[in-house]
């Protein structure tokens, strides 16, 4: 197995605290992300064409863009590899495929807050699956598996996957998901691929989802 781990950015030391530990979730601040002024603020450029100017604007909110690949660690499973693909949605801190022809993936993304909330995460992924909406009696009735000390929702249903961007559907898929959520900060860990290959991954997927901790060499700088 390959292991990863990456130095952590100040700006997101704060989120580290609020995944690891519930008594200490009120004392952290949300990311927030700064923006650095562009070197044709305060002035006008009315004969700079319009391309230009979203170019400059386009790299400095890159420049200012929180890395969050950098806030967490993982053993990737035997087996898998990080895909060199562009992510299409943009929110994806890892993303690995697997599989004889790699139609497997497995991604981790994570965004600041509630992120839309559990109901509306677990139906937007059986959204994806051609899968009829769950009702809130059957989300929280749903299983749950420990993950960064705490519970996770975990998710797992079949059916014909439409991913983002996707035009058409691949029949015979099934999807795992854990959903980790918090004021502050949710973090998502989703599987998909041909309903066989998942089977046959499920046990790498837990063994994954168990190596994802926060870089704790983060923890040094506070």
């Amino acid at each position: 197995m390959r292991s990863t781990s990456m130095k952590l950015p100040l700006t997101c030391c704060a989120i580290i605290g609020l995944l690891t530990s519930c008594h200490r979730l009120e004392e952290r601040e949300a990311i927030t992300e700064t923006r650095e002024i562009s070197s044709y603020a305060g002035k006008q450029h009315v004969d700079i064409p319009s391309s230009t100017r979203f170019f400059d604007d386009a790299k400095e909110k890159e420049q200012a863009r929180p890395n969050f690949r950098e806030l967490l660690t993982w053993t990737v499973p035997e087996g898998w590899t990080e895909s060199a693909a562009q992510d299409p949605s943009g929110m994806r801190m890892l993303d690995l495929r697997f599989g004889p022809n790699q139609e497997g993936e497995c991604y981790i993304s994570l965004m600041p807050g509630p992120a839309g909330g559990l109901e509306a995460n677990v139906n937007r992924w059986r959204t994806q699956m051609g899968q009829t909406p769950y009702t809130a009696d059957e989300i929280a009735k749903l299983s749950k598996k420990p993950f960064f000390n705490r519970d996770a929702t975990f998710i797992a249903f079949d059916g014909d996957f439409k991913g983002f961007g996707a035009e058409q559907a691949k029949t015979g898929y099934r999807l795992l998901g854990l959903i980790h959520s918090a004021e502050q900060a949710t973090i998502f860990v989703k599987l998909t691929g041909p309903k066989a290959l998942v089977d046959q991954n499920a046990a790498a997927f837990d063994t994954f989802c168990q190596s994802i901790k926060p870089n704790s060499a983060l923890m040094k700088h506070e």
